[in-house]
């Protein structure tokens, strides 16, 4: 554990979800994979991977705020590609539903380290709890039930780094951003975005490199921790 500023009282920890509660690399790479195949086979296009991509990139570039909810975008991107092909709407809600059911299955089959739900169980007995995430991942529906708060980037506001979510946080809770510990994987969407938002910040280095290997650092974490049961000794 390396102290970077002077940790303060706080009454909420919020964390991100993915690769600080669990690894999601495996997972992720699974439902991408499965959701085209999925897609290739309904459509009958083989090319629909490189094609349904460009369309991702182009929604992106003409929409950056819908590219903040990961799932709506995958949804428009999919659907103007399907727009293109010269479905019906029929066909097009049809695709678009049985899609994205393949992708969400495949996105939500992960397995949550007895560790991970361990911290939580002791955290919450002391602290309100709050998960703050960029992705698209039901906590419940992955067992993780501890969280008094969930706020994800696109349904509920800006994605992170904006201050957007941590803002929100601090009003639902009804505290300064101050009284708040975020805990994230990432230098930017989660230490940048908290340290801005006024919030304080734990940065769980899974790697092991130092902070100064980073250069896309731009602000000290409040802390650093390399494992999840160290939250346990603040």
């Amino acid at each position: 554990m390396k102290f970077y500023r002077n940790l303060q009282p706080f009454k909420v920890i919020s964390f991100d979800l993915d690769d600080t509660l669990y690894d999601n690399h495996d997972v992720i790479r699974t439902a991408v994979s499965r959701f085209v195949q999925f897609t290739q086979d309904l459509t009958q296009c083989p090319t629909f991977e490189t094609e349904w991509l460009d369309w991702k990139e182009r929604v992106a570039q003409e929409n950056p705020f819908l590219s903040e909810d990961v799932t709506e975008w995958r949804k428009e991107a999919l659907r103007q590609f399907l727009n293109a092909q010269g479905k019906s709407a029929v066909e097009i809600d049809r695709t678009l539903a049985r899609s994205m059911n393949e992708f969400l299955h495949w996105r939500h089959q992960i397995n949550v380290p007895q560790d991970t739900l361990n911290v939580l169980n002791h955290l919450k007995t002391g602290y309100k709890l709050c998960a703050i995430t960029n992705g698209n991942v039901d906590p419940l529906r992955i067992g993780l039930s501890q969280f008094d708060l969930i706020l994800r980037a696109g349904k509920h506001g800006r994605a992170k780094p904006h201050e957007d979510l941590f803002q929100q946080t601090s009003r639902y809770f009804q505290i300064s951003p101050q009284e708040i510990l975020h805990v994230g994987d990432n230098l930017t969407t989660d230490v940048q975005g908290a340290i801005q938002a006024g919030c304080q910040a734990v940065w769980i280095n899974l790697s092991g490199c130092e902070l100064a290997d980073f250069t896309t650092a731009t602000l000290l974490p409040t802390l650093e921790i390399n494992h999840l049961t160290e939250l346990l000794l603040l």
